[in-house]
């Protein structure tokens, strides 16, 4: 019975994450396998604290069999198309992830990393082993805690039990409001989960149990189904997770463990051998699972409902070798004594750790990767290709290199200016700008954009952390040399305000350099995307503009809500206005207006963020009423505003809470269209 709940647990979360959207709450499976693991753990604990021959040795010898040789198999399989298929910052992240699961750290770094139902999150090969981390975490203090207070009595360690579970239950209700991401990964606001199966072991293990009528055991064990079935098809990642609404299927889970047994008839259809089987196989389809759905989302632009039907089978062969051939072998004692499993455990988690940490050293900066000049290159045959994670500034740098556009207008600035291009503005338009754009940015850009092209009007975004001195935006060092080389053309005056900066020396290693080679000489990852069809991944079109990928530009309302707090403090939670870096921009736009049309944007913010801006951060308004000034006294062209009532956005002209879409930048950029 208890492999067929695993089946029931295994195969929602795999669909899920296949992306079938029938399956919206699939991720209800992992709480289901939470309160398996609590209940099956605690019971081993329990039988041998009952018989005085509990072991922490012991112990952990079970788990490091049970978790470790599957895990580190699918591990060292994912690293050579991680290699073929990922990009160096991808690559890099998942050189990190290597780190962080043997070590069962991986929930608090995809939890720093980003979130589960991120945009991002189906594209990590390891993301769903935050669940062991949890787990491992778990089981670190639970028997510790369990032998302490045995002592106390039976009694008096439910009671701790269920005082922790109610505990955690209501920090999991509260940070689904307050801290979404710290809530799902960590174990904290999960523990109460696999409690709940605890207290059940703790239940089964007394002798005063109630003794229920098969008709009461059908009605309680089909309920407790329609509990775990019922999420899966109407919870979604708008669902707060874990909450209340986590004890429905895990409620459903616990009324399985209690009252399904061979002769109801829920107990029947879980113990068929199909659902056995299935359940058998659950640990290496889990594993399985994400590896093979990320790489290939890589590897194809769109998967088709076959493809991804394929890939499922796909998971559930490898599970089912996996199973026989690797943990199978190293459960058995006679075949794996207990000094070769704990050496091999210790021994390969260092070999993940020192490699993942090499490699996450050595593509965690991508200068020496060449996707920057890929992309540049394959932007001059196509309409559009597939972004990647990358460094940007490098990018543009190529991208000015290379290209053979000549256009009319060009634009810098930060993401929330790269909605600009020939579709929303008539001009011919390269947009350049970079995320996260500061003051060097513009000045390094602009340089080698007009060293290259002849434009007439250069459009520069402006954001509120221009002028901010802890603003942390440090990301244009990339362009440190053509930054520093591009001051002597601003500064006409020995004492001008660009003076006295110092110089940053960035070195590349030789290591960095052979590893780019060989990175280069087997990676296939595809960037021509032939059009500008919104995908799975983003895009980015032949003007510079950008394509978002499907799951970032169909935020919901909850979604965009819930990413406000972080958005207002942006580049801005602590504001220190620089009176050099204003006078530096007054510099840089009086030299470019004397040679070209200036034109100054105030990209919009989304209507609730700007409402929050009004009354908790008026700087925003203040900055807004200063840039205005500034170009009032220089006499160039202003348009847009940090007020999308003025602009006329409305919350659905928004990818988020910062990022105007299309639509609203197109009636921004229309005021300068009639103007012209």
């Amino acid at each position: 019975m208890i492999d067929g709940l695993r089946a029931l647990a295994v195969l929602p979360v795999i669909l899920f994450h296949a992306g079938f959207q029938i399956f919206s709450g699939g991720f209800v499976g992992v709480d289901v396998f939470f309160v398996i693991s609590g209940y099956l753990i605690t019971t081993i604990i329990l039988t041998e604290l009952e018989q005085g021959k509990f072991s922490i040795i012991n112990f952990y010898e079970r788990r490091a069999r049970r978790i470790l040789p599957a895990l580190f198999f699918v591990m060292a399989i994912s690293i050579p198309f991680a290699w073929i298929l990922l990009s160096p910052f991808d690559l890099a992240s998942f050189s990190k992830s290597l780190v962080a699961t043997p070590l069962f750290f991986s929930n608090f770094f995809f939890w720093i990393d980003g979130g589960y139902f991120e945009t991002t999150a189906e594209l990590k090969p390891l993301i769903h082993t935050w669940s062991l981390a949890v787990e491992e975490q778990y089981y670190i203090f639970f028997p510790i805690f369990l032998i302490l207070s045995w002592k106390l009595g039976r009694s008096c360690v439910v009671k701790l039990i269920l005082i922790i579970a109610i505990l955690s239950l209501l920090a999991a209700q509260f940070g689904a409001s307050y801290k979404p991401v710290a809530n799902f990964f960590l174990l904290p606001t999960r523990a109460w989960e696999l409690a709940i199966g605890a207290l059940i072991s703790f239940y089964f293990s007394n002798t005063d149990r109630v003794d229920l009528t098969l008709k009461s055991r059908q009605f309680l064990s089909g309920f407790g189904v329609g509990l775990i079935i019922l999420p899966i098809f109407i919870f979604n990642k708008d669902t707060p997770f874990p909450s209340f609404y986590t004890l429905i299927p895990t409620v459903g889970a616990a009324f399985i463990l209690l009252f399904c047994q061979s002769d109801t008839a829920i107990g029947k259809i879980l113990g068929s051998k199909l659902f056995v089987s299935i359940g058998l196989i659950s640990y290496s389809a889990y594993l399985w699972h994400q590896p093979i759905f990320a790489l290939s989302r890589y590897y194809f632009s769109t998967i088709s409902l076959m493809k991804m039907s394929a890939l499922v089978i796909c998971t559930l062969l490898l599970a089912a070798l996996s199973w026989k051939y690797i943990e199978r072998p190293f459960r058995n004692k006679n075949i794996v004594s207990r000094k070769i499993i704990f050496s091999f455990s210790l021994i390969v988690s260092f070999i993940f750790i020192v490699f993942g940490v090499a490699s996450a050293n050595l593509f965690g900066s991508s200068s020496n990767s060449g996707i920057e000049a890929k992309i540049a290159k394959a932007l001059l045959s196509t309409n559009a290709v597939y972004s990647s994670n990358m460094d940007e500034r490098k990018f543009i740098k190529y991208r000015i290199q290379y290209e053979n556009l000549s256009p009319d207008v060009i634009v810098l600035g930060s993401s929330r200016i790269m909605q600009i291009g020939e579709h929303n503005y008539a001009s011919k338009v390269i947009n350049l700008g970079v995320s996260g754009s500061s003051i060097e940015d513009d000045i390094a850009i602009a340089d080698l954009a007009t060293k290259k092209f002849q434009p007439s009007t250069i459009v520069i975004g402006l954001d509120p952390w221009l002028f901010n001195a802890k603003s942390g935006q440090g990301r244009w060092k990339s362009l440190n040399d053509e930054y520093f080389s591009a001051l002597s053309a601003l500064q006409d005056k020995p004492n001008s305000s660009l003076i006295n900066i110092q110089k940053t020396e960035i070195k590349e290693s030789r290591l960095v350099k052979f590893s780019a080679n060989l990175y280069n000489s087997i990676n296939t990852q595809k960037f021509d995307a032939s059009n500008d069809t919104p995908e799975n991944r983003d895009k980015i079109r032949r003007d510079g503009s950008r394509v978002y990928n499907t799951t970032y530009a169909s935020k919901t309302k909850n979604e965009i809500d819930s990413g406000l707090d972080d958005l207002l403090n942006y580049a801005m939670a602590t504001y220190d206005y620089s009176k050099k870096s204003e006078a530096v921009f007054e510099d840089f736009i009086n030299h470019y207006s004397r040679l070209y049309k200036v034109v100054l944007i105030l990209p919009p913010y989304h209507p609730k963020l700007y409402e929050r801006m009004k009354n908790e951060r008026q700087i925003y308004l203040k900055i807004e009423s200063q840039f205005r000034d500034l170009a009032k006294k220089h006499g160039i062209q202003i348009i847009g505003s940090y007020d999308p009532n003025k602009v006329g956005c409305s919350s659905a002209d928004f990818y988020d809470g910062m990022h105007p879409k299309d639509v609203c930048i197109g009636k921004v950029m229309s005021e300068l269209n009639r103007s012209e």
